[in-house]
């Protein structure tokens, strides 16, 4: 070790000539500035999600959609659209809920033209990852989507000459220095960051080799409703060739209704938070069995003993020893003494509520040197002169520093800003100089000898020299973030060093090893990544993102990026989180299935799966191995037809059988799990806040049951035939009013009336 061991990647440089950028008043002058800088062949790459700048969006489709002779192209990833409904009953709840919710949030246009089918030939929009089902039934949306890993897509946006980067940024103007006003990125360093790198690198070459570089324009937009972060994600005013500051363009973030945790995904969630290990590293996203996760995860942290009483009453027990080997004894599952560290493609609004709840903790260092050190408990935040001491054992600094190994002194916070060197003579007692010697002085002024070994310099160093603790903590790192108005809120009222905790950056850092493979390494420790999936082979192959006929339900995102780094970080595990059926209008199928056309994580790259019936470790198993765990986990209505395909195809001991002890795979015994923890108030359906209102609360129960009874048109009749019987009651008209159905006058309204009265007779509270 050294005191040039690895750092945090630079600061992120603009991606062409310096220099101050323009000012455009309105997005109409801006497409000018654009139009004018790199001609009419638009390729135009924006950030997934929220970070999109939807109005200078807009603005650019309804200008190519009138000037025939501009070729646009847009490249992007998840696209959200406020959710519309495709029944009566759904469209009217919707429209109802949606316009308290998303208030004035300015829609993307694109994605209603593409949903249509309605693009003109010379417009295209290309997206490495969909909002989950929102295109399944979009031909173009379908044809353009580009097959992509996260970490890939800077590469791929730049292979199709993109020569636009738009993005919507934050501003805090009570923390903006006097002429050197900086911005933030905010929810999107993730693409922003790694392409901007991958331009510049490639207008230095074109320079390098007296060629003229291609265009790329740089344009933030900005929105002081976009939470300012730090990190990657702060850049000055140089990093953008234009920015557009009009309160006309600000607008509320797209917030996520929060979703219900079922009983079946608490289970999931409870097996999962079992094989978390504390001082480890966790990743997880957005969604009902990540929330699952996180509120299993907060109790064993907050009651042990209850956690471990739910874990006995779920029938964990079963899985007790591969527990013990992936974190702990069951009985040893309780407080998290050292917390976890999260390094994750996603800051999802789980990670505040572990970190409010003092699991998410671990705090790391972009030293590798110092990281190393902490991780063999030799030093720790608190700087002494036993930091120095160890230090030099360790070979990071010599007894006489030179001015690099004090510049890293300094910059890792183990001295103070503003110790520094200089040269002082050494007189006789007769006034002559004879040598020069080295001192090293303090910020205050006060002057000790060069030598770290004298001890009668160990006080002063102690008092005037030495720091309090180490910079530049974090305890999550972060691509981009999505999630509800309250997270982002909370977002919003971070300052300071607390907010620093919280670090924004390109996700080639997170999701890969291979920027900064010793630094990584060295901060995540214990990594348990854990991604959810919609079908499972026996085999151990999953299918996250599409169905078996090709047509794409959203992506496949990181979650390749992560299962491969789990195979790659020591005493890591990836964990595939799964529901094991799935209800479809002819009843339940197996998401557990003998083999799927289509994958998203290849069997070779198998590790644990979890679905609300146990755990399966495929690590290192052969293929028998792997079949059995996998059956173990399995619904038991599908169990013996998964175990006579395998033995079909000779992947099974004829002679074997499904253990007595997961032959119970059933609902029922799921009801039984955790009935009395639900009764005392655990395991609520909204454990994290709930973005519907009382009334709408009722309708979306009432909606939910008329969905899963009236899956099939023969179920459907049969509840209309039931709901004619059904009179209205005076606590249910507020209810009509609110869905426009208190004069029903055509036949689907009065329909739809009688059925809507029936759901909310058998959901109402008794």
């Amino acid at each position: 070790m050294n005191a040039t061991s690895q750092q945090n990647p630079p600061p992120t440089p603009p991606p062409h000539a310096p220099g101050p950028p323009e000012y455009p008043a309105n997005v109409d002058d801006c497409i000018g500035l654009i139009t004018s800088k790199v001609g009419k062949a638009l390729v135009v790459a924006t950030p997934l999600g929220i970070g999109k700048p939807n109005h200078l969006l807009n603005a650019l489709w309804t200008h190519a959609k009138q000037d025939k002779s501009i070729t646009l192209e847009i490249f992007t990833a998840l696209s959200l659209s406020i959710p519309r409904g495709s029944s009566l009953l759904e469209r009217r709840f919707l429209q109802c809920f949606t316009r308290r919710h998303f208030g004035d949030y300015p829609e993307l246009e694109y994605i209603g033209d593409i949903q249509r089918g309605n693009v003109p030939e010379n417009m295209k929009v290309t997206e490495f990852y969909m909002q989950s089902g929102k295109f399944l039934s979009a031909p173009l949306a379908q044809r353009w989507y580009t097959s992509s890993n996260y970490t890939h897509a800077s590469r791929d946006i730049a292979n199709r000459g993109v020569n636009v980067l738009v993005v919507m940024v934050g501003c805090n103007d009570s923390e903006a220095n006097a002429g050197n006003k900086r911005y933030s990125m905010g929810s999107n360093p993730d693409l922003t960051v790694d392409l901007t790198r991958r331009m510049e690198r490639r207008r230095a070459r074109a320079l390098s080799e007296g060629k003229t570089p291609a265009p790329f324009y740089v344009v933030g937009v900005v929105n002081r409703h976009m939470p300012y972060m730090t990190g990657e994600a702060e850049v000055d005013a140089n990093f953008f060739d234009a920015l557009i500051d009009n309160p006309q363009y600000e607008h509320p973030l797209f917030a996520t209704p929060r979703q219900p945790i079922s009983r079946n995904d608490y289970l999931i969630g409870l097996y999962a938070s079992a094989l978390v290990a504390d001082g480890g590293t966790l990743q997880v996203g957005i969604g009902s069995l990540g929330d699952a996760l996180v509120y299993a995860t907060e109790m064993r942290h907050q009651d042990p003993a209850l956690y471990q009483q739910v874990l006995r009453d779920a029938g964990v027990g079963r899985f007790a020893k591969l527990i013990e080997q992936v974190a702990a004894p069951i009985e040893q599952l309780g407080h998290f003494e050292k917390g976890l560290y999260a390094a994750t493609e996603m800051f999802a609004e789980g990670f505040m509520h572990l970190y409010e709840a003092g699991v998410l903790k671990r705090k790391v260092y972009p030293d590798v040197t110092i990281q190393t050190l902490l991780n063999e408990d030799k030093i720790n935040e608190n700087i002494s002169l036993q930091t120095l001491d160890t230090l030099r054992d360790a070979r990071a600094i010599t007894t006489q520093l030179d001015q690099t190994e004090l510049d890293w002194l300094v910059e890792t916070g183990v001295f103070k800003a503003g110790v520094h060197l200089k040269n002082a003579s050494n007189d006789d007692a007769q006034g002559e100089t004879k040598n020069n010697v080295e001192q090293l002085v303090a910020p205050d002024g006060i002057t000790i000898s060069n030598n770290l070994a004298d001890k009668d310099n160990h006080g002063t160093l102690s008092k005037h020299f030495l720091g309090d603790k180490l910079k530049n903590p974090a305890i999550l790192h972060a691509a981009f973030f999505l999630g509800s108005k309250d997270f982002y809120t909370w977002l919003h009222a971070l300052h300071g060093q607390e907010r620093e905790l919280f670090q924004m950056t390109g996700v080639g850092q997170i999701n890969e090893l291979y920027n900064g493979e010793a630094r990584d390494r060295a901060q995540r420790l214990n990594a348990r990544f854990i991604n959810t999936t919609i079908k499972v082979s026996l085999l151990g192959a999953a299918c996250s993102d599409a169905l078996e006929n090709n047509q794409v339900i959203s992506g496949v995102g990181g979650q390749y990026n992560f299962v491969a780094m789990a195979h790659a970080l020591w005493a890591s595990r990836s964990i595939i989180m799964l529901r094991a059926t799935r209800e479809t209008a002819s009843g339940a199928i197996s998401n557990i299935v003998w083999q799927y056309p289509y994958e998203t994580i290849p069997r070779h790259l198998r590790d644990i799966v979890i679905s609300e019936y146990g755990i399966a470790d495929l690590r290192s198993k052969n293929d028998e191995e792997c079949i059995k765990a996998m059956l173990c986990i399995a619904d038991s209505r599908f169990q013996q037809n998964l175990l006579a395909q395998a033995k079909k195809y000779n992947k099974l001991d004829p002679a074997w059988q499904i253990p007595e002890a997961f032959c119970n795979n059933y609902p029922d015994a799921l009801k039984r799990a955790l009935a009395n923890h639900q009764q005392a108030g655990r395991f609520p359906d909204y454990p994290y806040g709930c973005d519907f209102n009382a009334q709408e609360l009722q309708l979306v129960k009432a909606l939910g049951w008329l969905k899963k009874n009236a899956n099939s048109k023969i179920n459907k009749l049969k509840l209309v035939l039931k709901s004619l019987r059904v009179e209205e009651t005076p606590e249910q008209k507020p209810l009509l009013e609110l869905m426009d159905l208190h004069a029903a006058e055509t036949r689907e309204e009065k329909i739809n009336k009688k059925l809507l009265l029936l759901a909310l007779a058998q959901t109402a509270e008794k």
